[in-house]
């Protein structure tokens, strides 16, 4: 073990100046601490004290200014790499998230941190479109009270990684690819732009409704769908459940509140029929669909490749007819929905109709959720 001593004198110490050791053997100080090591671009005295537990308030002055030198620039790269994080993220949202329901520019970090939610201006095309959707396909009686968009990157996040890797998968390309539904603002019209062709969307994104009652369809905004309260009984499993018809998902806005006991699911209070309910319009990859049933815990494989489905339904032929008619959809993943929009709306109940779109058939009732 070598020692290095603490000098009386310069004099001394250049007398006594020692090459620095080669080998890794420890290095014992005495006699008191060495100076921090400085980088090799900065040119620095080295200060030889009688007693090494003092500093002068001068070399206290200089070490502050130069810790405090180096905290700023350290939180200056943490800064940037904050923000080339955000871009990052911000650069894979939809294009019609950057504005707000007037067309005005939104924060550029709108929705990274927490949950946006952005009222959307009637009359709009995307407002105009979501509305459509709504009352076309089983509710003309619908009473639109708002319609928000959410954003929120934390949900969004997965489910664009998600997306993207389905899509490799299908199409066996790492290209970039343009999404056409995150260009065009609101749930785009299929009959003109058939976004389900497989050279188009390869993992079959979908807009889908999805009903539960109001504090529920909060809480999946925040956290996206909880699948620990999905039944295993349930007609397709232990999934969630998504519809292609309004109607069908209206029924359960009116269920009570999921945070009841699954047992006693019915304990709660139901929505009256002048209540204000809330419906999901959700962006569901449904990729490779098989046949749903009770008793599944996840999708069931296919044929005999032991790879598994990405999806289940009642009808799965219906999977790429994005005008099918009464087919609902499962998926095992939450990484698999985005809970893009959510609707307030009342029925008007024997008014004569509301809406501007006649009644879709109502889809047959399942058994349980």
């Amino acid at each position: 073990m070598e020692c290095i001593e603490i000098l009386d004198s310069d004099e001394e110490a250049a007398n006594n100046a020692q090459a620095p050791p080669e080998s890794d053997d420890e290095v014992e100080i005495v006699g008191g601490a060495p100076a921090p090591a400085l980088p090799d671009s900065q040119d620095s005295e080295v200060q030889i004290l009688d007693d090494a537990a003092d500093l002068s308030e001068g070399a206290q002055a200089k070490l502050l200014k130069s810790l405090l030198a180096e905290k700023q620039q350290l939180a200056q790269q943490v800064a940037s790499l904050q923000k080339k994080t955000g871009d990052a993220k911000r650069a894979k949202r939809p294009v019609y998230w950057r504005r707000d329901g007037d067309g005005k520019r939104l924060p550029d970090d709108a929705g990274v941190d927490e949950k946006l939610l952005v009222e959307l201006t009637p009359g709009s095309d995307e407002y105009e479109s979501v509305a459509a959707r709504l009352q076309s396909r089983g509710l003309p009686d619908a009473n639109i009270s708002s319609i928000k968009r959410c954003v929120n990157d934390h949900l969004w996040a997965p489910y664009a990684a998600r997306r993207e890797a389905m899509a490799r998968r299908a199409s066996s390309s790492d290209e970039d690819r343009v999404w056409r539904s995150d260009v065009l603002p609101g749930v785009l019209n299929e009959a003109e732009n058939p976004v389900c062709l497989p050279d188009a969307n390869p993992c079959r994104e979908r807009y889908l409704f999805h009903g539960a009652a109001p504090s529920t369809i909060d809480c999946i905004l925040d956290e996206n769908v909880d699948f620990r309260l999905s039944q295993i009984t349930g007609a397709m499993g232990a999934c969630a459940y998504f519809a292609d018809q309004s109607s069908y998902s209206d029924q359960y806005c009116r269920m009570p509140d999921h945070s009841a006991l699954v047992r006693h699911r019915h304990a709660g209070t139901a929505a009256r029929p002048q209540d204000a309910l809330k419906m999901l319009v959700c962006r569901v990859l449904l990729g490779e669909c098989g046949r749903g049933q009770p008793g599944l815990r996840r999708p069931p494989a296919i044929g005999g490749s032991g790879r598994l489905n990405d999806s289940v339904s009642n009808n799965p032929d219906t999977v790429d007819d994005c005008a099918s008619q009464g087919s609902m959809y499962g998926v095992f993943d939450n990484a698999q929905v985005y809970p893009e929009y959510v609707i307030e709306y009342k029925r008007d109940y024997g008014g004569g109709g509301g809406g501007r779109f006649a009644a879709a058939p109502r889809a047959p009732p399942r058994r349980a959720r």
